[in-house]
């Protein structure tokens, strides 16, 4: 979000506000993300030996920074 605010002026209002309510509601920007979830399931998966864990975290890691 903070990078389309950079690019994009008139979405610093959509920007301001969402970081507002997430110090507001004690918690980061990103971790109300889709992605956070799926990352953090794909870490127990890992854990428990399944080979695919590891890939899934990369490509939810990948979709965070786009």
């Amino acid at each position: 979000m903070r990078d389309e605010a950079i690019r994009r002026p008139a979405y610093r209002v959509v920007y301001t506000h969402a970081l507002t309510v997430a110090h507001m509601e004690g918690r980061l920007i990103a971790d109300d993300h889709p992605s956070w979830e799926r990352i953090h399931i794909a870490i127990k998966a890992a854990r428990a030996g399944d080979p695919e864990g590891l890939d899934a975290i990369e490509r939810e890691l990948l979709r965070l920074q786009e």
